[in-house]
């Protein structure tokens, strides 16, 4: 029995875009509580360090899971001849999910860098943190277990390299 939980990596890229959206939710966790800290504490040094945790994956991680998605998984489940009918329109619909998130993203992360910077700034992360939501669990019950289902293990090692090439660039 190990002791340590090793973490998804390239090799399982479902998992690994599981493991996102579990970062994802934590992070909008901390969005939920940050108005109601800056009411009780104000800017105070916990409140930014949390609100450049939350910058730094926002700006950073998410896009590249919208990529790995967009780019990689979504195309290869359309393309199945069995990916269920059903669920066409709402795999579609997730890529343009994808447009609205970073577009509520480029307004809140303006307010979290006015309160990075000190800055006055009335904080209402509530749409953000609902579309995230919504949207994960839509991909982590709909959409991820049927990839399981339909692509192959090789189908996945490829998603996986091309995640890796994204993310840390090709294996030399």
């Amino acid at each position: 029995m190990s002791l340590f939980v090793t973490a998804p990596d390239f090799d399982d890229p479902i998992g690994l875009l599981l493991a996102c959206h579990n970062k994802i939710l934590s992070h909008c966790e901390t969005l939920e509580q940050l108005p109601a800290h800056l009411v009780s504490h104000g800017q105070d040094e916990e409140a930014r360090q949390a609100v450049r945790r939350v910058l730094k994956y926002f700006s950073q991680a998410e896009r590249l899971h919208h990529d790995d998605e967009e780019q990689n998984l979504f195309p290869l489940l359309t393309a199945h001849p069995d990916f269920p009918e059903n669920l066409r329109a709402p795999l579609h619909n997730l890529s343009l999910q994808h447009r609205d998130l970073e577009k509520a993203w480029s307004k809140l992360s303006q307010d979290l860098e006015a309160v990075v910077a000190g800055k006055e700034v009335h904080l209402s992360p509530t749409a953000f943190i609902a579309m995230n939501r919504a949207h994960i669990i839509l991909e982590n019950n709909e959409i991820f277990p049927v990839a399981l289902q339909l692509l192959s293990r090789d189908t996945l090692v490829e998603i996986g390299a091309a995640m890796r090439a994204r993310h840390i660039g090709p294996l030399t």
